[in-house]
């Protein structure tokens, strides 16, 4: 009928529908793994023809499977070999080419961790040092004016350099070139088992691995040897570990996380309010006191020896480095605030100081009042990620940088955010197995 209104909700039940759509293993996979796809074909140079190639084949394989849906096991197990192809497959083969070919794609942030691991073995401080010795020296540098200003600062915390000390043991004992992304590959197969441990649906658990493992926004970076998978294979080990009643192992595994990379603090409040809740649930002393220690221990074993060792050292090179505080600081750029101000002329050069702790205080106070408020009502484990991320956009935005790899790894966790949805954290399954003790 002409003139005829929709009807009330129109609209509102379109981009529901749509919405829906679009959150479905198969449009995630469809996506998520076509654009991995095309950044593997545009890598061919380096990585050959016949990894894009199995990738594609793959792809269509397990999209036939979730299409026909044979059965949750067949795709969920086709989801994840495809996974660890696409994250590992090309970072083995740029591993297995550097000895050949030289430097390629390495992130020089690997390459400095790299040198570390070699001073830590022979007994030599890693902060406060001239790194321009280095292979990292040799990685193009045009940010800014003058060398990298990373030659005379470890910007990495102790246990991301620690980390890879026994793969180097075995590799030199071996007879074999060490490379750090063996310790890459390590911590994103744990990543993959962490999603396994989740107590989710197969629908759900494949959206996930699709997130992180088919798609460029953690690969793209962990082909180069950026270390973003570290910290993100131990918060959603944390948050399976939780959600499965394992709130002591939850806390180590977060302590790990932060003991590893800054980026996971914003989580620790979080996982406060959840240990809070299970307090007042059971009066527990014994649980919450040990999931405080291990929360605290990855961090305190790790990084006191080193900050003894050279103060000073330390904190100009983890804390002043990355903050502005020494005229030498990592320089302004990338994709937020701070950046902004620097097109607008408000900051004048990218070297200038930058007050990012005062704005991310600011930011982030709201977004904790309000992510708490809503665990407190109802602690699940979208909740729990929903105000993770949100914390850390606004960490990452108001700070002196926000790389591309900051961006990649916000978008991930916020796409993580559908399949979590009905993940209870303090349902009886995660409250079973203390009270079957009790």
């Amino acid at each position: 009928m002409a003139g005829a209104r929709p009807p009330a909700g129109g609209l509102g039940v379109s981009l529901t529908r749509v919405a829906a759509r679009l959150t479905t293993p198969f449009a995630y996979l469809a996506v998520l793994g076509g654009l991995q796809l095309s950044v593997l074909w545009t890598l061919r140079p380096h990585i050959g023809i016949w990894l894009p190639a199995t990738a594609t084949a793959g792809l269509v394989v397990v999209l036939v499977l979730v299409r026909l849906k044979p059965g949750p096991g067949l795709a969920t197990w086709g989801v994840a070999a495809l996974g660890a192809f696409t994250a590992i497959g090309p970072t083995l083969s740029a591993m297995l080419e550097r000895p050949r070919v030289g430097l390629t794609m390495e992130h020089d942030g690997m390459l400095q961790v790299e040198s570390a691991i070699d001073r830590v073995l022979h007994g030599l401080p890693i902060y406060g040092v001239d790194w321009a010795g280095t292979p990292m020296a040799s990685v193009p540098w045009g940010l800014t004016n003058g060398p990298n200003p990373a030659l005379h600062h470890l910007a990495y915390l102790p246990l991301t350099v620690l980390a890879g000390v026994p793969l180097r043991l075995l590799t030199d004992a071996l007879g074999l070139p060490f490379d750090y992304r063996l310790v890459l590959v390590g911590f994103a197969l744990l990543g993959l088992l962490a999603i396994a441990a989740l107590p989710l649906s197969a629908q759900r658990r494949i959206m996930l691995m699709t997130v992180l493992f088919v798609s460029p926004l953690i690969t793209l970076y962990l082909w180069s040897g950026r270390n973003d998978i570290e910290f993100l294979a131990m918060l959603l080990l944390s948050l399976a570990l939780l959600a499965r009643g394992r709130p002591i192992l939850s806390a180590g595994a977060l302590g790990i996380a932060v003991a590893l990379k800054p980026f996971a603090w914003p989580a620790v409040p979080l996982l406060l309010i959840v240990l809070m809740l299970r307090w007042r649930d059971r009066h527990d002393r014994r649980e919450l006191a040990v999931s405080l220690l291990s929360l605290i221990a990855p961090s305190a074993i790790t990084i006191l020896p080193f900050f003894f060792a050279n103060p000073h050292a330390f904190y100009t090179d983890v804390v002043l480095y990355t903050s502005g505080g020494v005229p030498d600081a990592y320089p302004i750029e990338g994709y937020g605030f701070a950046e902004l101000l620097y097109n607008a002329r408000v900051i004048a050069s990218r070297s200038d100081a930058f007050p990012s702790a005062l704005f991310q205080l600011a930011a982030m106070s709201p977004i904790l009042w309000l992510a708490g408020r809503a665990l407190l009502r109802r602690a699940t484990a979208r909740r729990w990620m929903a105000g993770y991320t949100s914390l850390l956009l606004a960490f990452c935005f108001f700070a002196r940088f926000f790389n591309d790899n900051y961006v990649a790894v916000v978008i991930a966790l916020a796409l993580c955010l559908p399949p979590l949805a009905t993940t209870n954290l303090m349902s009886p399954a995660a409250l079973q197995p203390r009270r079957l003790a009790a």
